[in-house]
């Protein structure tokens, strides 16, 4: 896998979702493997971390600032702080239709279900609206913390997976960073 600091022109996350797909050029069939967030917004730009099976290239719209090797290997035990930008939602059971969660405290369990194979310490939330012009407006959870690692297969499939919906916009990119 690699990590890729990528510039983009566009707030729109549809656009970034576009100009994304354009750094795997000859690619044109496989599905997604790759997952983004945005780290900075700047007047005319945003700053992404992109994650990927694939090495990016630069194009002509989208540049690759930086990129790296990674792959991730996770200890037993260990303990790592976390960053992840999502989009927490549920399903009404009857009627199937998905809803966003909008209280701290549901959000705080919906990340805990999806990361089943840690025990997760949130320190700091922030809720943002992120904007698209081909949907509808999306609520956006940025988590950060500390957890630790008790299954690390099933951490690192939600690594290379990603976290819940919205993934194409920007959301599910889960980093890791090792303590002491």
């Amino acid at each position: 896998m690699y990590l890729s600091r990528v510039m983009v022109k566009s707030h729109d996350t549809y656009e970034q979702h576009q100009d994304v797909w354009k750094l795997f050029t000859g690619t044109r069939n496989r599905k997604r493997d790759h997952l983004f967030r945005v780290e900075e917004r700047g007047r005319d730009f945003c700053k992404l971390l992109l994650q990927s099976s694939t090495e990016p290239v630069s194009t002509e719209d989208v540049k690759v600032m930086a990129t790296k090797e990674f792959k991730p290997e996770l200890l037993e035990g260990g303990y790592y702080k976390f960053k992840l930008v999502a989009y927490p939602t549920k399903c009404l059971n009857q009627s199937k239709k998905v809803v966003e969660i909008k209280e701290a405290a549901e959000q705080v369990e919906w990340l805990q279900r999806k990361l089943l194979g840690a025990n997760v310490h949130v320190t700091s939330m922030d809720n943002f609206l992120v904007r698209n012009k081909k949907s509808f407006n999306s609520r956006f959870v940025c988590f950060e913390g500390i957890i630790q690692v008790l299954n690390p297969q099933e951490i690192e499939r939600v690594l290379i997976m990603g976290i819940g919906r919205k993934k194409h916009a920007g959301a599910g990119l889960l980093s890791l960073a090792r303590m002491g």
